[in-house]
């Protein structure tokens, strides 16, 4: 099994370090509008999740930024606690696959999440790689914070997060 964990860690990193240069998707690699970093800001939570081989939890929210007004979907794929005298306090590593429907980008990410288990107030953060889409082969980075939670009583599960990506600038922007 920990061969297994490792080698997906690896992929996972060799994916973000070694990306080739792709041919961009609706905007010939350019970042806006103004050349700068895209931005986006969302809320999200859990919801409950049929179990399937592959999947933890699906994610629903919402948010605005360079892509226009968005709707956030979302599936964690693999969630490992990470606890080690070194590591204090205890962390959850995630990999999750994000998707963005802009009202003026739309745009899908395969992201690494490191998360402590503080609870609330606790932030966390985000690397990854878009994969399709707006700005597809950008690397981007972001955090959130835990918030309390943020849906009606029964539309979702644990609690919610505010979360900030940037998608970075290539060389060639």
């Amino acid at each position: 099994m920990n061969i297994i964990k490792n080698l997906t860690f690896a992929a996972l990193a060799a994916t973000l370090l070694f990306q080739t240069s792709i041919t961009r998707a609706d905007d010939h690699g350019k970042r806006d509008d103004h050349g700068q970093q895209a931005k986006v800001t969302f809320t999200k939570h859990g919801v409950s999740t049929v179990p399937v081989p592959g999947l933890i939890l699906n994610m629903v929210g919402v948010g605005e930024g360079d892509a226009g007004d968005v709707l956030f979907t979302g599936e964690v794929l693999k969630s490992v606690k990470v606890t080690a005298p070194d590591v204090v306090p205890a962390v959850v590593e995630l990999v999750a696959v994000y998707h963005f429907i802009g009202s003026e980008h739309s745009f899908s990410a395969l992201v690494h999440v490191v998360q402590p288990l503080n609870g609330l107030g606790s932030k966390g953060t985000i690397i990854g790689v878009v994969t399709e889409g707006w700005l597809k082969g950008h690397a981007l980075a972001g955090e959130y914070t835990v918030i309390a939670p943020c849906y009606t009583s029964g539309t979702g599960v644990g609690n919610c997060f505010a979360v900030t990506l940037e998608i970075q600038r290539d060389s060639r922007d």
